[in-house]
């Protein structure tokens, strides 16, 4: 099973996404799913970058680091898991996670822009002397 969507997310923000994995039914979910059991390919303008998959169980999304793809079961909803990564340039990600026991794969894609400049927000005081 592959399902694969795209994001439109700014520059130097923690990707906050899910993913899904499930058994042979197709229908009940994979629980105790650590990154030991998955593949991660992140790739920044087609090019594959090292980024590892690593627990993030007990992170914020404050602490979310360059570097990394952040893996965690969400807690009380067995089987869904947290995806967390944050994208160090302006550019297109694609993010892949492979269940190779599972023979299925997750792909995701991100467009990454620079963060829109502030506008004006209403009324400018202006004072004369």
């Amino acid at each position: 099973m592959t399902t694969t969507r795209g994001r439109l997310v700014y520059a130097n923000q923690t990707v906050v996404d899910q993913t899904d994995f499930f058994q042979p039914d197709g229908f009940t979910r994979v629980t105790g799913l650590t990154p030991a059991a998955l593949v991660c390919q992140l790739f920044f303008d087609n090019q594959l970058q090292p980024w590892q998959l690593v627990t993030g169980l007990n992170l914020t999304d404050t602490q979310i680091a360059s570097g990394s793809v952040y893996w965690v079961e969400v807690p009380g909803s067995p089987g869904i898991y947290s995806v967390r990564f944050r994208p160090n340039a302006v550019g297109y990600w694609r993010l892949l996670i492979s269940y190779p026991a599972g023979k299925q794969i997750s792909g995701q894609d991100y467009d990454i822009h620079p963060l829109p400049p502030a506008v004006d927000q209403g009324l400018k005081w202006r004072t004369t002397t």
